[in-house]
């Protein structure tokens, strides 16, 4: 059994004979969110599900021994393909789902493997796979498609990066670093030479800052793309980053940083039919490394 902080859980194998109760709870999970969209077919939900059912690729998740969900989880030759993913109301915002969750991308990962799947449009599900890394890459009349990449190493290496900067331990942040990593900063002009001067100046900014790290990618010419924002009251800013990885260490970084701002007078939602206006700091990707 895995342990949760309060909780064990694990997967069990599904029959085809489960496929009523598959069904029962699934309905319970969505019934909110079809209702809302005018969308809850019994008749419907049960095509959905028996279209594409695979007891082998099913599994239960259980909790000390009490079914309170499931998983279609499908190996394909270029991804993994996360069909369906319910959690029985009552069980609902215990961590049980970031468990499961965690074990999908641990797969993933593991294989080198994007995650691919849809979701409800405007259901919670959608800010619950954002906050995973997956990237809305398409839509639908009634869903969103998502996509995760894998995590390779040099993803893993920036990550642990930003996350040692916003724990303010920096001989860990160091420890990311080649001896001779070069830091170009684009829009103030500055290059940085060496670890110890980039860990120096980081650790000297003056405090009251908080990372919230958007996107980090790996891109097809090596280089990894890291997007964060950085929250320090009462201005916030967006850094743009791109990291040259080697052998899982951090050996060059050029950002772009840019200065979250009210838009121009001339340029008003009144004056452009087609503008609309949001809080820029109201992502639902952003999560503190």
């Amino acid at each position: 059994m895995k342990q949760t902080a309060s909780l064990a859980w694990a997967l069990a194998p599904v029959v085809a004979s489960d496929f009523e109760s598959l069904l029962a709870l699934r309905l319970r999970a969505m019934r909110d969110s079809l209702t809302q969209l005018g969308r809850y077919d019994e008749a419907r939900a049960r095509a959905r599900l028996a279209e594409g059912f695979v007891p082998e690729s099913t599994h239960h998740i259980e909790v000390q021994g009490q079914r309170v969900g499931f998983i279609v989880l499908k190996h394909l030759s270029h991804a993994l393909r996360l069909d369906h993913f319910y959690i029985d109301p009552p069980w609902q915002n215990r961590g049980i789902g970031a468990k499961v969750m965690r074990w999908v991308c641990d797969q993933a990962d593991a294989e080198l493997l994007p995650i691919e799947l849809c979701a409800l449009k405007d259901s919670d599900a959608n800010r619950f796979y954002l906050r995973w890394g997956f990237a809305k890459v398409g839509e639908g009349e009634w869903d969103n498609d998502y996509l995760r990449m894998p995590v390779t190493p040099s993803v893993r290496a920036v990550r642990t990066f930003w996350a040692a900067l916003q724990a303010r331990d920096w001989p860990a942040a160091r420890a990311c670093l080649f001896d001779e990593v070069e830091t170009v900063w684009w829009t103030s002009g500055e290059r940085i030479a060496g670890a110890d001067a980039l860990i120096d100046v980081n650790a000297r900014y003056p405090e009251g800052w908080t990372i919230q790290l958007l996107e980090v990618e790996h891109l097809q010419d090596g280089r990894v793309m890291s997007l964060a924002r950085v929250d320090h009251p009462p201005q916030h800013f967006f850094a743009t980053s791109f990291f040259q990885v080697d052998d899982g260490r951090i050996v060059g970084i050029e950002e772009y940083w840019a200065t979250v701002e009210a838009p121009p007078e001339w340029r008003s939602a009144q004056a452009f039919p087609g503008i609309t206006r949001f809080d820029p700091t109201e992502d639902p990707r952003a999560q503190i490394p």
